[in-house]
């Protein structure tokens, strides 16, 4: 009796492609070699795990005869450096090109800067340039005390001595501080007293800071708030916080009983095509929408424009200088005579003079090498961009045909390799599989073959 059992599997290569369903027709127990290609060659039925997993330590794979690794590294540097290269034109499976990446720019940094953004998120809403009105910058309650002489006695500077107790409240809580004043302290004994008493509590809200004038010889003391804003919790209305002496004079003395700086909020408006609504924030940093954060400095009004996200673009071409070394490397040490390091080395000398305009050149040793500040000066002229869109197509194209080759046939470039093949019919008709390694093109045709015994399956 004939047994036909169907099941299929997701056949992944490591270039991104997708070769669809397989159908494993098993007509003879143990005897088909669909059924046990995905367990006998690491190059089908398990492409998405990662390269040096399903290949083993062998050049051609973990059931291969011919030993050695080099053909798994140049594998995979080869694929490496075709994903930076795809990513830098933009094409293939590759999410958010890093040369479409925009950044917000801010063109009055005096008024606002921008301090973060989320690529993906003004990508996505494909933002256009908007600006931004600064009605008001946050600031925090101060209460900035009088500036006395540091080293005179604090005895004759107004300071009673004895024992002193001094009241903060915020809302309806009351911080109480006991210190003492003597008859040798100097003004900036009391002030510092002051200011470890109050800050040795980290329960209230209030930080204290002696300030020293050295050339005029002064010392003030400072109470702020530690956030900005307005505290909200305290009542409308209301200061963050009020200080007094409950005993002893040494408030007034210090000069700290009255703000100087009063607590607000900073107010803000986005006009995205139409005047925006106003905004506020306890603090400085703001969310202007769509992933974007600002700092706001002083009043004024500032457009936000979308330029060239350069930090990201140098970052892909980098990536692709590196993807290159690596691939130098692995060709170098995979003992072929340095035949493919010196076509990639070639590659790059013939078009050394647009490399060059752009930053990168061949080292000595055949290695790409890149002079940041020409590329950092070429990303910001748009000569990178360009590169990208239209200048380097060719050496972009030539280089990645020769990774491609590479990736497709990584044998014909180790000592004693051979070149890819489905091997031999064997008795019956069958592809004996043991002794080959599949490459992401022989296993895309394999598919559409298994395909095509799923068909015959269904219609039997």
């Amino acid at each position: 009796m004939r047994v036909r059992e169907n099941t299929k599997q997701t056949v992944n290569n490591n270039s991104g492609y997708h070769t669809g369903e397989v159908s494993m027709n098993v007509n003879r127990a143990g005897a088909n070699w669909w059924a046990n290609a995905g367990g006998r060659n690491p190059g089908i039925g398990n492409w998405h795990l990662p390269l040096a997993a399903r290949q083993g330590s062998g050049a051609s794979g973990a059931n291969s005869s011919q030993g050695g690794g080099p053909a798994v590294a140049l594998r995979q540097a080869s694929d490496t450096l075709t994903q930076a290269l795809n990513a830098i034109r933009g094409i293939g499976n590759t999410l958010n090109p890093p040369m479409q990446a925009r950044r917000p720019v801010s063109q009055n940094t005096d008024a606002l800067a921008i301090s973060s953004f989320d690529p993906n998120r003004i990508r996505g809403a494909g933002l256009d340039n908007f600006s931004v009105e600064v009605l008001q910058v946050a600031q925090t309650q101060t209460h900035e005390g009088e500036a006395l002489n540091a080293t005179a006695r604090a005895s004759e500077s107004g300071f009673s001595v004895g024992d002193h107790h001094l009241e903060i409240t915020i809302g309806d809580r009351r911080f109480d501080f006991h210190f003492s004043v003597s008859e040798n302290d100097t003004n900036r004994d009391v002030q510092q007293r002051i200011a470890n008493a109050i800050n040795a509590r980290s329960d209230v809200a209030v930080n204290a800071t002696v300030n020293l004038d050295q050339e005029a010889g002064t010392s003030t003391l400072v109470l702020a708030s530690t956030r900005s804003g307005i505290d909200e919790s305290v009542g409308v209305g209301q200061p963050n916080f009020s200080v007094r002496s409950v005993t002893g004079n040494a408030v007034e003395a210090a000069g700290v009983d009255i703000a100087t700086t009063r607590a607000q909020n900073a107010a803000f408006r986005v006009n995205r095509g139409f005047t925006g609504a106003v905004q506020t924030s306890r603090d400085n940093t703001v969310d202007l929408g769509f992933g974007i954060s600002a700092e706001i400095r002083e009043t004024g009004t500032t457009d936000v424009e979308m330029g060239r996200d350069i930090v990201t673009q140098q970052n892909a071409f980098r990536h692709m200088v590196n993807s290159f070394n690596d691939l130098v490397e692995a060709a170098r040490n995979a003992g072929a005579g340095g035949a493919l390091a010196n076509e990639l080395g070639g590659i790059v000398r013939n078009f050394s003079s647009q490399l060059e305009r752009i930053g990168i050149s061949l080292n000595s040793e055949g290695r790409m090498q890149i002079d940041e500040a020409r590329m950092a000066a070429a990303a910001e002229s748009g000569e990178l961009e360009s590169f990208a869109n239209r200048d380097g197509f060719n050496f972009m194209s030539r280089l990645g045909r020769t990774a491609q080759n590479v990736s497709g046939n990584p044998h014909a470039h180790v000592p004693g390799g051979t070149s890819d093949s489905f091997g031999d019919f064997g008795a019956g008709g069958f592809i004996d599989p043991g002794n080959i390694n599949f490459s992401p093109t022989q296993a895309r045709a394999m598919a559409k073959l298994m395909n095509v015994g799923q068909l015959f399956d269904s219609l039997l």
